[in-house]
Formats: C-alpha cells, structure tokens, sequence
C-alpha cells in the first residue's frame, strides 16, 4: 500500500470527525443555550436519532458487503453519502426563526437523522475498506492509527479554528451565545467534509482492483442485515469487544458533550483558553501516533485495551474529583490552566490508543469470523462499530442533556452566574458517568481472548484454504 493511498484513506476518517466535533462540542450547547431548546428535548432527539442508527447502521453494512459494481462495493456508497453530509452542516446550525420548543425538537431531531443516515453511508464502507486494505497483524494497527490521528487532528483543529474565529469574545459579548456565530461554523463544517470526502474518493481509487468483491449471484435482501448481525454476534470476541466499546463510547460520550460546560461554568475559562487546549491535545496526538506502532509490537492489543482503559478511568478521576473534593487552588489560580492542559493531554492519549488499538483488532475479529463461519464481514463489523461510535455523541448527549435540565443551568447563563451547588452536581455526574463507564470497559476488555499468536494461526489456515481455492 504506497503512502499516498494510505494517506488518502486516512484523510477519509475526517467527515466523521466534523460530525462528532459539531455534536460533542457545540450542537448541544447550541440549541439548548443559545436556541432555548430544553436539555432534555435536545438529549431526546439525539438517542432518538441514535436508535436511528441501530437499524441503518447494519442496513448498510450488509449492503455494502453484497454491493457489486465496476467501482467495487465501497466507492459508489462514499460518494452517495460523503457529499449530502457535508450540505447537511448547513441545515443543522440555520434552524428556521421563531419556532417554539416542539418545532425546534423536530428540526433537530429531522436534521439529525439525516444527517446520520447520510454520514453511515460514507462512514461504514469507508471503514469496511480499512480491513480489506492488509492483512498483516501490525500494519493493520498502522493504518488504523493513520486513519484515527487524522481523525484526532482535525478534531481538535476545528473547535481551536470555532474557538477563535467565531466563539471568542465580542463587544464584550460572548459569541458562543451568538446564533449567526453557529451559522458561519456550520460553513466551515460543510467545507471540511466535501473536500475531504473528495480527496478520499479520488486517492483511493487506485486501491478498488484490489479490495474483495461481492459474491456473484446474491441479490440483496433486507433480511440479510439480520442475518448477518445474527451471525456475527455467535463470535465470542465479538459480543465482547461491543460491550467493551460501548461503554468506553458512552464514557467520552458524556465527558465531551459537557465539557464545554465544564469549561465555561465550571471552570470559567475563557474562549481564548479552550482553544488553547488544542496544543497539549495535540502533542498527545503526534505522540500516540509515534509509539502505538512500537507498543503494538511489544503486547498484545487486548492488553494494551486494558491498561488505556485503566488509565483512562483514573485520569477521569483526579481533576474534576480534586475540585470536588477542595484539593485544587480555586478558579483563576495559576495552576488551574496547566493542570487542564495536563488532564487533556493524558485523557486524549489513552482514547486515540484505545481507539487505534480497537480499529486494528476488529480485522482480526473478521479473519477468525471467517474461519469460524466462511463469511468476511467488514461491513457488518465496521456498522456495529460506527453504531457504538455515535453512541458517543448519542446516548451521552442524553445524559448530558437530562443532567443539565435537572441541575438548572439556565439557557444564556454568562460564567460565573451559576449557583455553586449546581456545579457541584454537574461536576459529581461527569466524574461518576466517565470513571465508571470506563472502568466496565476496561473489564470487557479484559476478557478479549485474540493476541498475535492466535492471530497469526488464524492467517495461516485462511492462507491455506486461499491456496486451496486458487488451486481449483
């Protein structure tokens, strides 16, 4: 695989970090804060749209495992999907004026679902063609890192961009309370996805006579999607890496759909200081994506899975609870703002290694789902997981968004207007909800049973019986 194909595909991930930057960072505190939407409503479309999720999700994924034409069986459904996704930025942050609190849910709740559907069908044949890329136990965790730091990067660069062009303040108001502001953000979102799915499509395209096709014959059936899930929820490592990436989803799920919240109210930082938080966030990044390859090579994924996890709960911990608790210096004080940074650093490295790590391990899971059933299944793996992939801005987002209603955080309430209890309680709920849930996926985790060695058997047989069929 030459570089430029690798970077190509790489680059394909970001349309799906716009949409889970957009969602984790500002849409909540968009339509709740600035449009007057109740938290609760706002928390309700968006599981709503998530349980969306759980029919299309598999849909397309058994879809484009049977989909067969002279462009293969992914690149047609990147460009069905990759392009209406991008337009859909606009719609979601330009809601029509005046409508009350039932027309704001429904507008939400109908972009958002759009938004989705179009988003799953780029998004799961997009990482479907990630496992049929190698077949190598390492170069799998290479691309998969690839793919994910690219993801990570423009992740942090987009709010860092919001954070200073549009959210800052001005005339001494606060633009992340300032509607045309979200207007102009949802530009830039559109922007990024259509370029990007672009280079993707165009990159790639060398790589299609050499990825798997459909079996000749088969036509598509709606039952195949049921079918295909049934089958692959009979493998052990599967079940358990889904419970495993739900919980860690639902953990950063709800960390990020409130840490703008945690930023401005319970911190009080400023615009200017959250986008400062890209740096060490950043560096974290690069650094993951320099070692992973060297820890990839000296463990085996499901224990590096574990240690990321347990680290990831116990940095959970510390900062938030050191607040909590009265161990940390008051808002203002000089070590506030490093110690952020520091937390941020630590807490990224471990979800981009977790995330990696779990990419990578998927396409082992495939290779001994096909020794134990016959079938590869990229498309159905990489549906489950882009379904537990949404369930972070999805079943978080509800919630953060119940959490919010029940502590009072008023819609316009400026830093530092909040009541201290209220804080209080915001704060116990992300400190209970992301240690928790990522200490269940540390547990899962723990349980998963494919190492190098049972994979590097699993690719001899399937080697083996390659030869056999070339044979005949």
């Amino acid at each position: 695989m030459s570089a430029r194909e690798k970077w190509s595909y790489a680059i394909g991930h970001i349309p799906f970090s716009v949409k889970d930057t957009a969602f984790a960072n500002f849409v909540v505190f968009y339509y709740t804060q600035v449009e007057g939407l109740s938290g609760t409503l706002a928390g309700l479309a968006m599981f709503i749209a998530l349980l969306w999720d759980a029919v299309t999700d598999p849909v397309v994924g058994s879809w484009s495992d049977n989909f067969r034409s002279r462009w293969g069986r992914r690149h047609p459904l990147l460009i069905a999907g990759g392009f209406p996704t991008a337009f859909l930025f606009l719609a979601l942050f330009a809601p029509p004026a005046s409508l009350g609190q039932t027309g704001m849910f429904v507008w939400f709740l109908g972009v958002s679902m759009l938004l989705r559907t179009f988003l799953t069908i780029y998004f799961i044949p997009y990482t479907a063609m990630g496992a049929e890329l190698s077949t190598d136990y390492d170069e799998r965790t290479v691309i998969a890192k690839a793919r994910i730091t690219m993801g990570w990067l423009a992740g942090m660069a987009l709010p860092a961009v919001a954070f200073s062009l549009f959210f800052g303040t001005q005339d001494g108001v606060d633009g992340r309370l300032v509607a045309d502001n979200y207007w102009h953000y949802g530009i830039l979102s559109a922007l990024v996805a259509g370029v990007t799915v672009i280079v993707c499509v165009v990159g790639t395209s060398s790589v299609i006579p050499r990825l798997a096709t459909a079996a000749a014959g088969h036509l598509f059936s709606w039952r195949d999607p049921f079918n295909d899930v049934k089958l692959a929820f009979k493998n052990r490592n599967f079940r358990v890496s889904m419970g495993a990436n739900l919980a860690f989803g639902m953990a950063t799920g709800v960390y990020t759909t409130l840490s703008l919240y945690l930023g401005t109210y319970f911190w009080e930082f400023s615009a200017a200081q959250l986008a400062g938080v890209v740096v060490p966030v950043a560096l974290a990044t690069l650094i993951a994506f320099v070692v992973l390859n060297r820890l990839g090579q000296s463990f085996d994924k499901p224990k590096l899975l574990v240690a990321f996890s347990l680290i990831l709960a116990l940095n959970s911990l510390w900062f938030v609870g050191g607040r909590l608790l009265g161990l940390l210096p008051e808002n203002g004080h000089a070590l506030i703002y490093p110690l952020l940074l520091l937390n941020s650093a630590v807490g990224v490295f471990m979800i981009v290694g977790i995330q990696v790590v779990a990419s990578s391990m998927a396409a082992d899971i495939i290779d001994e789902q096909e020794i134990e059933n016959g079938k590869r299944q990229e498309g159905t793996v990489f549906a489950a997981g882009a379904f537990v992939a949404k369930a972070t801005t999805g079943a978080g987002a509800l919630l953060a968004g119940v959490v919010i209603d029940l502590t009072g955080i008023k819609a316009g309430s400026l830093p530092g207007s909040v009541d201290a209890g209220v804080l209080q309680s915001l704060g116990w709920f992300t400190l209970a909800m992301t240690a928790g849930l990522a200490l269940v996926a540390c547990f899962f985790y723990s349980r998963l049973k494919l190492g190098r060695e049972q994979h590097n058997a699993l690719r001899q047989k399937l080697d083996f019986n390659q030869r056999i069929r070339d044979k005949n």
